[in-house]
């Protein structure tokens, strides 16, 4: 009896002395790793046992972070889920287990060729539990035969997993607060590289290079998308070497957001790469989303708030950058775009071809020229003109993807691609600049179509010219092109006080005040019957009046003016009648001209 009992004293001062020695090395300052290495050096010791393992529960799955030396290679490399095994089974119900004898005859039991599991008889499990009662992971030990493992190495084990628990959740909340500090660091870094960008380019660089290094990820990539909110760009990718997913809309992506979707996973996004979980975020000013940040986790990872926080960080800046960079540009071509035109203007034609081609615009391919003035009698100064403008440029923007085009505070001007299979032809932008200029209320001339950079001055000058001579015909907006101008084009630079006063003019300013006074139309009535050559059937059919009509308005003409309609000289007649047309006196009414 003496000598059992002085067996038991030295088996409790052996514990102590272990619980000692656990509790210092717990209390190093150690990393996790080599702090859990020291556990399992010290539980091998102390317990006589073939094997010691300890498990951390990491990403839902039980994974061997420390181990016997003879089983070193099972670090990291062994994983069972939360159901399997025994090592799972004391996971789940937080307690201790042991087995006594023949191990592997327990259905519990999963086989793992790698710890050689077989040679084993018995086996003990303890969990490692956190103070709120969650599991944290387990401690595994092996025996063979004969040696067997008591109650007393179960409490054992079970007052060094709770050692152990604190120290795991320290180094766990070291680590955490340790990489929050340095995922800080980066962050602010990156902010302030961001921040000094103004290349819509290097931004996309810049944030998908460095959130991949901040979230630790596999894969990063920025999209810019349309106005529309779809048709995603691929503005920065890193690695730089994969490509935009293809078949993949932004709508998608966007839907996973706000849950109207389900997230479509990683492996969708990029099939080519082993990415495990894939984390999306809105780059968003007010309420604009402007593009998406996209990020795939490496294989058996997955993204936490912490990262969530990150991105959204970083695609705040990411956005407010893009848009500054955008507007540079803009503001960049804008000048270009000006620069070239008053170059046109001037006649440097070589000029304003490099400025074209500082905005992607070659004159050695198809082009027009386009120009836009307020229709009838509004001023180029107005806030009416103003709003207008914008809507011609808007218009014409879509109209042609390939255009240089300054939207006023003066003229709209634009040169637009045409004749090629990407751009529009030239007769589908005549028809649609009418219909334009009919809904905004502005006056569109459009050139000749021209192919070489030494015309486009001429081409410029043709568009001005349609606008003016537009502007004077057209009073409820519409289009107008060079080619169908006739006479106009050889009086639009004849000043009004340089006009001949004459009897042709004195006879034209007379039925101008006449049909003001009576609302009437006999000097539409005179320039048709002076277009069709004097042919009564050919103008009363193209004026929608009977024959009769014409001929007792011609009658009037004659008694008030004193001309001889079938003897004067005609063309003189005519040109009097222009004049009075682009000096606005009165403008065009339908049917004439």
């Amino acid at each position: 009896m003496s000598v059992s009992l002085d067996r038991k004293l030295l088996g409790l001062r052996d514990d102590d002395r272990t619980l000692y020695t656990a509790i210092k090395l717990v209390s190093s300052p150690l990393e996790l790793d080599p702090m859990l290495g020291g556990v399992v050096d010290l539980v091998t010791e102390a317990t006589d046992c073939h094997a010691c393992f300890i498990y951390l529960l990491e990403n839902g799955r039980l994974t061997i972070r420390a181990a016997s030396p003879v089983f070193a290679d099972a670090v990291g490399n062994v994983q069972l889920g939360i159901d399997e095994g025994l090592t799972g089974w004391v996971a789940r119900h937080r307690q201790p287990e042991f087995i006594r004898d023949r191990a592997m005859d327990d259905p519990r039991m999963k086989y793992v060729p790698l710890l050689k599991e077989e040679q084993f008889q018995s086996m003990v499990a303890v969990p490692i539990l956190y103070r709120a009662g969650e599991t944290l992971g387990v401690i595994v030990l092996h025996t063979e035969a004969p040696r067997e493992f008591t109650d007393d190495t179960v409490t054992l084990l079970v007052h060094i997993a709770s050692l152990v628990s604190a120290a795991v959740e320290n180094a766990q909340l070291y680590a955490r607060e340790r990489s929050r500090a340095e995922s800080l660091t980066g962050l602010s870094g990156l902010a302030q590289e961001v921040a000094a960008l103004t290349d819509v380019q290097r931004v996309g660089k810049a944030v998908t290079h460095g959130i991949r290094r901040l979230l630790r990820a596999q894969v990063c990539q920025l999209y810019r998308l349309g106005d529309d909110g779809e048709g995603p760009r691929l503005l920065g990718s890193a690695p730089e070497k994969v490509a935009a997913p293809q078949g993949l809309s932004a709508a998608a992506l966007l839907g996973a957001l706000d849950g109207r979707r389900t997230r479509p996973p990683a492996k969708r996004v990029w099939p080519e790469l082993d990415v495990e979980d894939l984390l999306v975020t809105p780059l968003a000013v007010g309420a604009d989303t402007v593009g998406l940040l996209c990020a795939g986790s490496r294989q058996g990872e997955t993204f936490h708030d912490d990262d969530t926080e990150i991105a959204r960080a970083i695609a705040h800046l990411a956005a407010l950058a893009i848009k500054r960079a955008e507007l540079i540009e803009r503001l960049t071509n804008a000048n270009i775009v000006k620069d070239m035109f008053e170059a046109l203007a001037a006649g440097a034609t070589e000029f304003a071809a490099a400025k074209a081609m500082d905005v992607q615009c070659d004159l050695a391919h198809p082009y027009l020229v386009v120009c836009a003035e307020p229709a009838g009698k509004i001023d180029r100064g107005s806030g009416d003109w103003r709003a207008t403008a914008e809507a011609v440029a808007a218009g014409l923007v879509d109209l042609a993807g390939q255009s240089a085009i300054e939207a006023g505070p003066g003229p709209v001007r634009a040169l637009l691609a045409t004749g090629t299979r990407r751009t529009l032809a030239a007769e589908d932008a005549l028809r649609a600049c009418r219909e334009l200029g009919r809904a905004t209320g502005a006056s569109i001339g459009v050139s000749e179509q021209r192919s070489s950079a030494r015309d486009a001055a001429d081409a410029y000058r043709e568009a001005v010219d349609a606008a003016a001579i537009g502007r004077a015909l057209l009073e409820e907006g519409g289009a107008i092109a060079y080619s169908e101008v006739g006479a106009y084009r050889y009086l639009i630079h004849i000043a009004a006080d340089a006009v001949p006063r004459d009897r042709m003019r004195a006879a034209v300013e007379l039925l101008i005040d006449y049909d003001r006074r009576r609302r009437t139309a006999l000097l539409d009535t005179l320039e048709r019957y002076l277009t069709e050559r004097r042919s009564v059937i050919e103008s009363a059919r193209a004026l929608f009046i009977h024959p009769n009509t014409l001929r007792q308005r011609l009658g009037r003409i004659e008694e008030l003016t004193g001309l001889r309609v079938d003897e004067d000289d005609l063309l003189s007649l005519e040109l009097a009648i222009k004049l009075a047309r682009l000096h606005g006196h009165p403008g065009v009414s339908p049917g004439a001209a």
